[in-house]
């Protein structure tokens, strides 16, 4: 008996042993495919580095941006940076072309490799866009516009300019114009209704004396009793108060574009107010003989002046904005 245990266990130990040795065997093999891997695609990045000769990278080989010349080469991107210019946002650079691909957006690469990207962009000239406002697609646009995605840009990269560009132009070399733009804000009310309840108390009561309280408090009280005329020990009320509280929904913007060749765009926008007073802040321009941009905008600032110091409240400055607006 003694020797079968001894020999069970020598099995048992030799088992053992070589599978220690396999999962080690396994791990090396792992590593090594590991490594083999890691050097395939090393070399395929440098392959494909070599081909383009940049002038700047900047990444590695999983993730990375080429420059070359005019061009930004990427492995999820490439674009001419011809009459570009780009954007900041959600963490991401955006190239904006007046080209059929207008919209190029490069991935965050790390907040290091993002700033060098930005760097080298303005040594090349590339401007930082100053406004911009979406488009969406439209027929109305689509003989000036590529639309390659459901949106375009309309962009300036001057704060003085009057004329501004859009991402997709079929011509780069058009610019526009917002010459007018047609809109009403509208509002809903939304009503909150809180109920409050609470047992307070001691009554007496016999039956219906349920019914007889709801008559009597209506929707604020109910007396909560037995129909068997036994002792009530307490009541509960209940508290109802309404609120209502005013929110803007976006409303229909019909927008007035001039090419610089003459043609006349009218695109439609849903936009909120602030959309509006953006646009006639920084894009819409003052007509021949009239004043009306000039005005809304400093009559809009001293409104908001007033607010500021405490000379009318934040409804007062909310209405009106409203009559401005809609004058």
């Amino acid at each position: 008996m003694t020797i079968v245990i001894i020999i069970l266990c020598s099995l048992v130990a030799i088992g053992l042993i070589f599978m220690i040795i396999a999962n080690r065997k396994l791990g090396e093999y792992e590593l090594k495919k590991a490594e083999t891997q890691n050097e395939i695609e090393e070399r395929e990045f440098k392959e494909k580095i070599e081909k383009i000769n940049p002038d700047k990278l900047i990444g590695n080989k999983k993730s990375w941006i080429a420059f070359k010349g005019n061009k930004l080469i990427g492995s999820l991107i490439e674009c001419s940076l011809d009459n570009s210019a780009y954007i900041i946002g959600d963490g991401r650079i955006i190239i904006l072309s007046p080209t059929p691909n207008g919209i190029n957006i490069i991935p965050s690469l790390g907040n290091k490799e993002d700033q060098e990207i930005i760097e080298y962009l303005d040594k090349l000239n590339v401007p930082m866009v100053q406004y911009s406002f979406v488009i969406h697609e439209t027929d109305d646009l689509r003989d000036y516009v590529t639309f390659d995605t459901d949106v375009e840009c309309a962009y300036k990269t001057d704060k003085k300019e009057k004329l501004f560009s859009i991402s997709g132009s079929k011509n780069s070399n058009l610019k526009w114009k917002l010459t007018n733009i047609e809109f009403t804000p509208h509002y809903v009310t939304d009503y909150e209704v809180t109920t409050k309840s609470e047992e307070a108390g001691r009554v007496r009561g016999h039956a219906g004396a349920a019914t007889i309280g709801g008559l009597i408090g209506g929707t604020t009280g109910a007396v909560i009793g037995s129909s068997l005329g036994r002792e009530i020990n307490s009541t509960t009320v209940s508290h109802s108060s309404n609120s209502a509280q005013e929110r803007e929904v976006p409303s229909t913007a019909l927008l007035t574009l001039e090419s610089s060749n003459g043609n006349i765009v009218k695109i439609v926008e849903q936009l909120y107010e602030e959309d509006v007073i953006y646009l006639k802040k920084y894009f819409l321009i003052e007509q021949e003989n009239s004043q009306d941009a000039t005005t809304l905008v400093g009559e809009l600032k001293k409104l908001k002046n007033m607010m500021d110091d405490g000379i009318i409240t934040q409804e007062e400055f909310e209405l009106g904005k409203r009559k401005i607006l809609n004058s």
